[in-house]
């Protein structure tokens, strides 16, 4: 889902399927005529690639060029230690099921030290416009505590670093130590229910339809 892989324990609930755990995971990409692998677009070679398992409409070309110019700093309130380590497998899924483009960017950290520094240098959670980015990343403050920030480049380079920043202050406040989305899988061409007034990503696919659905701030599963 989006660059992200999930292994699901899925269980029959009327005319679907719902999720009692999704659990992190890595596999090899599937491949042949049916897989559905995300697009690569190279940023720097194979030193900085955008991944993107998503319709949006971005412009290669501009999403290169942005990493001439100068890029964005802003850093968060919101911390995090290395004894919690299921917090990025929360923040990254959170990130990632927001109804906007999304992308995760891959990098190799010694060729690119000084340009960029992304939290997870295999899929690092992005906001994306057409021709520019912000990308998760984070600075050591203390002696196993570390800071969340994010770096933008592009036009819109202080927009999406706010935003990026604004969607990790609400998962700290709201969905950090309890609530967990509901992930449920439908047959092809028929609708989800849709969520009111709560954060809900449909991913379709070619069998089934994907519907994540974060509860309620205060709620619990």
């Amino acid at each position: 889902m989006r660059t992200l892989t999930r292994c699901l324990t899925l269980h029959r609930r009327h005319d679907h399927l719902t999720a009692s755990r999704a659990l992190q995971c890595g596999f090899v990409p599937m491949q042949g005529e049916r897989s559905q692998l995300a697009r690569r677009i190279p940023l720097r070679g194979n030193d900085i690639v955008l991944l993107l398992d998503d319709p949006a409409d971005v412009d290669a070309d501009a999403l290169a060029s942005a990493l001439d110019g100068p890029r964005v700093d802003v850093w968060s309130p919101v911390t995090i230690t290395m004894d919690e380590p299921g917090a990025f497998e929360s923040l990254h899924l959170w990130l990632s099921t927001q109804p906007r483009p999304f992308g995760a960017l891959a990098v190799d950290r010694q060729r690119t030290e000084g340009l960029v520094d992304p939290q997870d240098r295999f899929t690092c959670p992005t906001l994306l416009t057409a021709d520019g980015f912000a990308y998760l990343t984070m600075r050591k403050i203390g002696d196993n505590l570390w800071q969340f920030g994010a770096h933008g480049f592009g036009p819109d380079a202080h927009t999406l670093t706010t935003d990026l920043l604004d969607l990790t202050t609400i998962w700290d406040r709201d969905y950090r130590h309890a609530a967990t989305p509901e992930i449920t899988a439908h047959p092809h061409g028929t609708t989800p229910p849709a969520a009111t007034g709560q954060p809900q990503l449909v991913v379709a696919r070619r069998h089934t339809t994907i519907a994540v659905t974060w509860p309620a701030p205060g709620a619990h599963r």
